[in-house]
């Protein structure tokens, strides 16, 4: 097996960790195309989930969650647990 082909089995596991799904409804915020984001979800090594949207049009990439989770953790206040009804934790 030359090296060639070692590459391209790699590629051919990594196509499969990442799962597609479009977002209805969306438009770019890079080119203003409707109904051209596509979400990615890929899992690395340590099977962590990463998410990514990518415009099919002019291939604009971002990760929002990620940049609105740390904001959001910076933000934090403490909770009373009194306060708290219940946990919702999506899979």
């Amino acid at each position: 097996m030359n090296l060639r082909q070692l590459y391209l089995m790699q590629d051919e596991v990594n196509m499969a960790r990442v799962r597609k799904r479009f977002i209805a409804g969306a438009t770019c915020p890079a080119c203003g195309a409707a109904d051209t984001l596509q979400l990615l979800i890929s899992e690395n090594a340590a099977g962590e989930q990463q998410e990514q949207v990518q415009c099919v049009s002019c291939q604009h990439r971002f990760a929002e969650r990620q940049q609105e989770e740390t904001t959001q953790a910076a933000e934090a206040k403490p909770v009373d647990d009194a306060a708290i009804i219940g946990l919702f934790k999506p899979e």
